[in-house]
């Protein structure tokens, strides 16, 4: 089961994606349906990745069972539930309030080849990114698992390795880019004025991107252990925060290069009031625990 499982979660991950690119074609090319087809499509294929999760249950390969009994809602459980899930909404709201901000004032200090210079640089983002993500939500719930478990240090041991491993593989990352900016941007586009203007953009956005798996991983700690407040305030701390307010300043003193410079100057101050908030969180909690808990285990193997 414990194999199973992990295959189980990556299929109905994998379900609507599949399914939208089998659909898209169909519905919005051959069928015409323009944009409605591929809102269609969308909508579709999230239906079958749910009727994928429902049959997994339902067909008794899952340790998990439903029941009528189960679907009784309680309040002190769905008010956890949202206190929770509002971190992910806060999170997504701050990003499509971020697109605005970008888009006008990338309009305004770059016209449409600024826009379309970001354009590109998202997609790479989205791409380069995904590594580090994976790792983050595969440390969610094992963090909260251990958290719940009270034991310590199997949470304060998670915490360093996917830290750790997170940033060799952003260093990685930003290494590629740093040192094939240009080929990148060519897989995207063939204008000649994109491929003169935006790899040194692309370099300037990824400048502190060693730095973004201690942010990630910070927030998702405390939205692990069930801490919303935390949570939600280190997960709004670099777009909320500091790049949408430094993408409508900088580029008053640097022009478009000031947009492209808020985004490692906010990777950097996240990454900072994340390390400070939860380093003082493992010293107050994580750490006392683990020397009580290594403290008992010496006791009571002198006492046998």
């Amino acid at each position: 089961m414990r194999t199973r499982v992990p295959k189980i979660t990556m299929l109905t991950m994998m379900v609507p994606a599949i399914a939208n690119l089998i659909l898209d074609p169909i519905l919005i090319i051959w069928l015409d349906m323009g944009l409605a087809g591929a809102a269609w499509a969308t909508t579709i294929s999230y239906y079958l990745s749910a009727i994928f999760a429902l049959w997994f249950f339902l067909s008794g390969r899952s340790e998990l069972h439903l029941y009528r009994s189960s679907m009784i809602l309680e309040a002190p459980l769905v008010r956890e539930i949202f206190s929770i899930g509002f971190v992910t909404l806060a999170r997504q709201g701050t990003v499509s309030l971020l697109s605005i901000v970008l888009n006008h004032t990338l309009f305004q200090y770059g016209n449409e080849l600024a826009v379309a210079i970001y354009g590109v640089i998202n997609r790479v983002m989205m791409f380069a990114n995904f590594p580090v993500l994976g790792i983050t939500q595969g440390f969610l719930p094992i963090a909260g698992y251990n958290y719940g478990a009270r034991k310590w240090g199997r949470v304060k041991a998670i915490i360093n390795y996917s830290i750790r491993s997170g940033t060799l593989i952003a260093i990685g990352l930003f290494l590629c880019i740093i040192f094939l900016s240009e080929q990148i941007v060519s897989l995207f586009t063939n204008d000649p004025r994109l491929l003169s203007e935006a790899p040194s953009a692309l370099t300037l956005v990824f400048l502190a991107t060693p730095l973004i798996t201690v942010q990630l991983i910070g927030a998702a700690y405390f939205q692990a252990i069930g801490r919303a407040r935390p949570a939600l305030f280190l997960t709004l701390t670099k777009q909320g925060f500091f790049l949408i307010p430094f993408v409508l300043l900088l580029p008053q003193f640097l022009g478009l290069d000031g947009i492209w410079y808020a985004f490692p100057v906010s990777d950097v101050l996240a990454a900072s009031v994340t390390y400070a908030y939860l380093r003082m969180e493992m010293r107050k909690k994580l750490d006392v625990a683990v020397r009580k808990e290594k403290l008992e285990l010496a006791t009571v193997g002198k006492e046998e």
